[in-house]
């Protein structure tokens, strides 16, 4: 999902805070995101994304030579799953101290696992899930509010996407691995960390 404006502000001033020297995106569409964090990176730092569409490839090196990061931030195409799973061959033993997991919201649960599966999350990194309230409709599924106008309907697959980010929040929030906040901000952001016990 496309993020906009004063949420690439909120992710550069992140990005800025945490000082990562390694980044990864879970999903990068047209790369905005990417060239939001990308551009508030540290010199030496890398910023590698994930996409599968390459129509969205594409366009995504395009604005990220426009904005000149093409030697910072780096698109690596295909499904993120597998995606992934070359990037843990290629380099088992490099971690991530920045992680924006921004792809298709069924999948969530299960980039989460292999992130902790393989600890690609360094002890002191951060993995920012974006969309965990996900138009509202979160709030719907689990019961907290009733829909406004039941005569218009909610697409079945958004409803489904939503239960499955919902199931995505009540794992994260039940792992003892990891401490979670979750944010009323944009779309719902979720801050991911290691909790220090493990």
């Amino acid at each position: 999902m496309l993020s906009g404006d004063l949420q690439g502000k909120f992710m550069c001033q992140l990005i800025k805070f945490f000082k990562p020297k390694n980044v990864l995106e879970i999903g990068s569409f047209t790369g905005y995101s990417a060239i939001a964090m990308g551009s508030c990176l540290l010199p030496d730092a890398k910023l590698m994304t994930l996409e599968m569409d390459p129509k969205c490839v594409k366009v995504a090196r395009e604005y990220i030579e426009m904005a000149q990061l093409q030697d910072k931030v780096f698109v690596k195409e295909g499904p993120a799953l597998d995606s992934l799973g070359a990037l843990i061959k290629e380099s088992p033993s490099l971690k991530y101290d920045f992680i924006f997991l921004d792809a298709d919201k069924g999948n969530y649960k299960n980039y989460y696992e292999l992130i902790m599966k393989y600890d690609l999350l360094s002890n002191h990194g951060v993995l920012i899930a974006d969309n965990t309230l996900f138009y509202g409709l979160v709030h719907r599924h689990v019961g907290f509010e009733k829909e406004i106008n039941p005569q218009l309907g909610i697409p079945k697959n958004k409803k489904e996407e939503a239960a499955k980010v919902h199931d995505f929040n009540e794992f994260v929030f039940n792992d003892p691995r990891v401490e979670v906040l979750m944010l009323p901000l944009f779309d719902g952001l979720s801050i991911i960390y290691k909790n220090k016990g493990f």
